[in-house]
């Protein structure tokens, strides 16, 4: 326990930090029940911070007067029984008591780290509690059995690093850089003694410390972990070496630096691929920005770093791929992928939330983003899906639209589709598959084949509806039946009976196909579709 004073420009910063999944305040007229509460709920998800002695933001409250802690540490003493005693088992906890430079009249708070555990925790009225972004909620019955299972994992993000020690880290740029905007301000080697990221008897760094401050992980990590980014001039779901545009690039760095960079060159190589629209007219992709970015740093912060292998992004004609090593971790499953949530490296996922602008600034709600975020954009929704021991996101071009209707979409403007131009504006792979949405149309009266195509050459079109022109000199009602002329029949005008009104009558259509049996059938359809007699004109009804 550390007694510190500190500028009122860090007790500004902390009592101004907006709470989070790993950020939190307190009053100091708190009970120890709500104390157990945030500490076994950050202890049971991904660890995390809270200090008691804020003040909530009100009228009488605003600044530094929301500083108002305790008169001495034996009055704080209420925060330690919880954290110790009240909790079973206690939880991993560090704390320190801080008192603002010239304002010592306004207390001392009690700034709390809590790092996530290998145990489940219970208050003492035997409750279990997980924090969810902002909020610290209860669980029970199955919900505690799988924490507790997923617990039992441990992670490769504290191992330790054999050739690279706390001297090495201390003197990394991105963790000065990432000081900088730290509160309270703290020196690197406290820094890194506080978090954990080195062993406290023989100094060696943990492997969280290389991927977060290290100026090139994978020099110091003895595993694969870069990100490699390629683009394939292909459709095909298994791409071959001719297929690549240009030689894959590897991006290193730390864990922010490869998210920035990776999204930075991924949205490059996206925005040079160019795609047909519904509307006929070639533009580049484009991907709400939201959703290249929470694929990316999901990746980079959950990938399994045990796995000597970089996280490969590969941008193709017709989709984008994400392939993060590891598969899912804990209790996590493709079913409950969008509700629950589960970290595998606890210290990189709270570390990164500390930055001022952190990449995963919303924790938990990154998947449900991304999907929630290519419907807007009306786009086919992501496909997640595990393969071998990877995790897969797969990110289509294809607009969010029954193929029907962009179908239709694009004759509005367009005189024909054919079978390939058809497939690449819905993504529909088989040709067979395509030509089941023409059929379909084509029983709805929609379109029709265009004549004298046939083979590979085939096309649709809307129907034609033929109008007649209207006779300028005769009357309306003589569209359909003309006048009978009386031209050498000894017969007079006047004994001609009147035209009958034309009625015309709307197309008759039967449910009976023609009976049309034996090889007539199976030949060639003699409306110059390529097409079989049967699968074409043969399911005509007339």
């Amino acid at each position: 326990m550390e007694r510190r004073t500190i500028p009122a420009s860090d007790a500004l910063a902390l009592i101004e930090r907006e709470e989070s999944h790993f950020w939190d305040h307190k009053s100091a007229q708190s009970k120890g029940t709500v104390v157990q509460k945030i500490a076994a709920g950050l202890a049971n998800s991904d660890g995390g911070e809270f200090i008691v002695g804020v003040e909530d933001r009100g009228k009488q409250s605003v600044g530094l007067d929301r500083w108002q802690g305790y008169s001495s540490i034996e009055d704080a003493t209420i925060v330690l029984e919880a954290l110790a005693r009240d909790i079973e088992p206690p939880v991993p906890y560090s704390i320190e008591y801080l008192v603002i430079q010239g304002r010592e009249r306004q207390g001392l708070a009690c700034l709390v780290s809590i790092r996530k555990s290998e145990s489940v925790h219970y208050t003492a009225d035997k409750k279990v509690y997980v924090r969810r972004g902002a909020a610290t909620h209860s669980i029970t019955g199955q919900a505690v059995t799988d924490l507790s299972l997923a617990k039992g994992a441990r992670t490769y993000e504290d191992q330790l690093l054999a050739d690279y020690d706390k001297e090495d880290l201390a003197v990394e740029d991105e963790l000065a850089f990432f000081l900088r905007s730290y509160s309270p301000s703290t020196p690197p080697d406290i820094f890194i003694r506080k978090q954990r990221l080195i062993d406290r008897d023989s100094g060696a760094a943990k492997v969280s410390a290389g991927i977060l401050y290290a100026e090139s992980p994978p020099a110091v990590v003895p595993k694969r972990c870069a990100v490699k980014v390629a683009r394939y001039n292909t459709k095909e779901k298994e791409p071959r070496r001719e297929h690549l545009a240009a030689t894959p690039d590897t991006i290193e760095g730390p864990a922010r630096v490869v998210i920035d960079e990776t999204i930075a060159a991924v949205t490059d190589l996206i925005e040079s691929v160019s795609v047909l629209q519904p509307s006929g007219e070639m533009a580049p992709v484009k991907y709400p920005p939201e959703v290249l970015k929470e694929i990316i740093v999901n990746a980079v912060i959950h990938r399994d770093y045990n796995i000597s292998d970089d996280i490969l992004v590969y941008v193709f004609d017709n989709r984008v791929e994400v392939r993060s090593p590891g598969s899912l971790p804990g209790s996590m499953t493709l079913h409950n992928l969008l509700q629950d949530r589960f970290s595998r490296n606890p210290t990189i996922v709270r570390l990164l939330n500390k930055y001022p602008d952190p990449p995963n600034k919303d924790i938990g709600e990154g998947l449900r983003t991304v999907v929630a975020k290519m419907a807007e954009a009306r786009l086919q929704s992501p496909i997640f899906t595990i393969e071998g021991n990877y995790f897969v996101v797969e990110l289509g071009h294809t607009p969010l639209a029954r193929p029907h209707e962009i179908v239709m979409e694009y004759l509005e403007n367009h005189d024909e589709i054919t079978n390939s131009t058809g497939r690449s504006l819905t993504g529909i792979s088989s040709e067979n598959s395509m030509k089941d949405v023409f059929y379909a149309l084509r029983k709805a009266g929609k379109i029709e084949m265009v004549p004298g195509k046939r083979g590979n050459k085939s096309a649709w079109r809307k129907v034609q509806v033929q109008v007649q022109p209207a006779d300028p000199e005769g009357d309306a009602n003589d569209l359909l039946e003309p006048k009978p002329s009386t031209a050498g029949s000894g017969i007079t005008a006047q004994q001609v009976e009147p035209p009958k009104r034309a009625v015309r009558a709307a197309p008759k259509r039967l449910k009976e196909r023609r009976s049309a049996t034996g090889p007539a059938r199976n030949q060639p359809c003699s409306c110059g579709s390529g097409y079989k007699y049967k699968r074409c004109c043969g399911q005509i009804v007339v």
